[in-house]
């Protein structure tokens, strides 16, 4: 008979009790001894994702495989190997930007003595503005140049009115 306090082991399997294990200990070599060498695992290149054409067809013969290999930088099939081809682009007309510009340089180079050409340079510099946005570079040198072509012929207007008033009222030199 059976105690009836024990548990029952119907049922399950029986395992034996493992023993304790260490980890082995690694060899200790000699007292200066090298140590052993290792071997590095050796090297494989890889295998070719493409396999080259079994036989090249006769001259002038069709072939209706052809097996490129695939582009390791991932471009396209059939496309241009450096990138699109140029195409050049039309460039906006400058013509309005450009003359305002000539002529606020001549309005400047002249002293103002050339009071149209700076006129002319502001006016062309504003209609570039508004009509040649890419000639940026022309109609605003146009603007700046006439600008100061304007200011330039003010001011030799002032002077010259500043000399004329001075030459009337001069008393000192009266005749006899």
């Amino acid at each position: 008979m059976t105690d009836p306090n024990t548990p029952s082991t119907e049922g399950t399997p029986q395992v034996p009790p493992l023993p304790p294990t260490t980890p082995p200990a690694p060899d200790a070599p000699a007292y200066g001894a090298p140590p052993a060498p290792t071997t590095p695992p050796a090297y494989t290149p890889p295998a070719p994702s493409y396999s080259p054409p079994a036989a090249a067809p006769a001259y002038g013969a069709p072939s209706n495989e052809q097996q490129t290999p695939p582009n390791p930088y991932g471009q396209a099939p059939g496309a241009a190997p450096y990138g699109q081809p140029y195409a050049p682009v039309a460039s906006a007309p400058k013509t309005l930007s450009l003359i305002g510009m000539i002529a606020g340089i001549v309005g400047i180079v002249f002293f103002g003595w050339f009071g149209l050409a700076s006129i002319a340079a502001v006016v062309l510099g504003f209609m570039g503005k508004k009509r040649e946005p890419a000639a940026k570079g022309f109609w605003l040198t146009a603007l700046i140049t006439g600008f100061v072509g304007i200011g330039i012929l003010l001011i030799w207007i002032l002077l010259i009115g500043i000399g004329i008033i001075a030459g009337m009222s001069d008393s000192s030199y009266s005749s006899y």
